[in-house]
C-alpha cells in the first residue's frame, strides 16, 4: 500500500490505462444525463456550451441534480428588468403630480395670499386675491391666481399689483358649491365629503357673515390700467376673491354679488388633487390629499396640512 504513494514508483501501466478508461466513463455518462435533462426540459438538444460545462465539472461534482431551474444569471436579469420597469413607472407618476405638489402648491398661494395683505396695507387702500372661475378658459380655471390692488381708496379702479402664478398641474383650487360637469365645469367624486361635512374640505368665500353669497364677481386681469370690477371690458372673467381692508383686515369684497349686508368675515382655502375627464370638466379625487388655508377676520392667516382639521 505504501509504495503506490511513493514518489519514485508508479502503478502499473494497466492499472492506469483501468483509471483513465473508468474517468472517462464517468464523463460519458455525465453527457448523457445532462442531455437526457435537457431533453426533457425543453423538448430538445441543449446548446453546446451546457454539455462542456458539464463535461468539467460532473467528474468533480457528479452528474447535475435538474436543468430545469433557472440559472442565476437568469434570476438577475429578470429581476432587473422588473426593477426597471417599476422605476420608470414610478417616474411616469411623479411627472403626472409629482409628490409635494399639493403642499407646495399651498404654500406659493399662501405667500401671494400675504402679499395681498401687505399691499392693503402699505398702500392704504383694499386688496383682494383673485381665483380665476371661468370654467372656458381651462388653462386658467381653479389654477390662476393673482392679486389686485384698489388705485385709492373708495375709487372703485383697481390695479394689477402682481402678474399671477399657475398652480402645479393637477393641483386645483377647491370650490364651495356641489358642481355639475357641464355647467360648472367641475364635480366631486361620491366618497368627497359634502360641504356641511366636518372637516369641511372645500373652500369658503362668502361675502361676509352677513351676506352669505359667494364672493365672485368679474373683473380683467392682468391689466396695465385702472379698471372697475364687473365692469364690461370685453376680456372680462370671472374671479372668486378675498380682500384685504387698509387696516390688513378681511373684509366684504367689493364685487356687485356683496353688495348687501356687511361686517366681519373669515374664510378658509382649501386645496387639492383633479382630473381633466373625457368632456373636459374637472374631477376632484382623494379628499385625504387636500390642504389648506384658513383665514382670520383680522387678516391674519395659517396653513392646514391634516385634512382632518379644516
Amino acid at each position: 500500500m505504501w509504495t503506490t504513494f511513493t514518489r519514485n514508483k508508479e502503478a502499473p501501466p494497466g492499472r492506469r490505462v483501468a483509471s483513465q478508461v473508468g474517468r472517462t466513463g464517468s464523463v460519458l455518462r455525465a453527457l448523457e444525463t445532462e442531455d437526457r435533462a435537457l431533453r426533457n426540459c425543453s423538448g430538445r438538444d441543449g446548446p453546446p456550451h451546457q454539455k462542456n460545462r458539464a463535461a468539467v465539472f460532473a467528474p468533480l461534482f457528479g452528474a447535475p441534480r435538474s436543468k430545469c431551474a433557472f440559472t442565476l444569471f437568469e434570476l438577475v436579469v429578470v429581476l432587473s428588468i422588473i426593477v426597471i420597469l417599476a422605476t420608470m413607472g414610478l417616474i411616469g407618476y411623479q411627472a403626472a403630480v409629482p409628490p409635494g405638489a399639493v403642499n407646495a402648491a399651498r404654500n406659493e398661494l399662501h405667500g401671494l395670499l400675504r402679499f395681498a395683505r401687505e399691499q392693503a396695507i402699505v398702500r392704504g387702500s383694499n386688496s383682494m386675491l383673485i381665483i380665476n372661475y371661468d370654467s372656458t378658459d381651462r388653462a386658467k380655471f381653479l389654477r390662476y391666481a393673482g392679486v389686485i390692488v384698489e388705485e385709492e381708496l373708495g375709487s372703485g379702479n383697481w390695479l394689477a399689483a402682481h402678474s399671477g402664478i399657475y398652480l402645479p398641474k393637477g393641483v386645483y383650487f377647491v370650490p364651495e358649491s356641489e358642481g355639475d360637469p357641464v355647467i360648472d365645469g367641475f364635480s366631486f367624486e361620491s366618497t368627497w365629503p359634502l360641504d356641511t361635512a366636518d372637516p369641511d374640505m372645500r373652500s369658503e368665500y362668502l361675502c361676509s357673515i352677513s351676506n352669505t353669497a359667494n364672493s365672485i364677481g368679474a373683473i380683467e386681469y392682468p391689466v396695465t390700467q385702472a379698471v372697475a370690477l364687473d365692469a364690461s371690458t370685453g376680456n372680462i372673467q370671472d374671479w372668486i376673491g378675498y380682500q384685504f381692508g387698509p387696516d390688513g383686515h378681511a373684509k366684504k369684497a367689493d364685487f356687485a354679488n356683496c353688495s348687501g349686508g356687511g361686517g366681519i368675515v373669515w374664510n378658509h382655502i382649501v386645496l387639492g388633487l383633479a382630473s381633466t375627464q373625457a368632456d373636459g370638466s374637472l374631477l376632484f379625487e382623494g379628499s385625504d390629499k387636500t390642504v389648506g388655508i384658513v383665514i382670520r377676520a383680522n387678516g391674519m392667516s395659517f396653513a392646514i396640512d391634516d385634512s382632518n382639521a379644516l
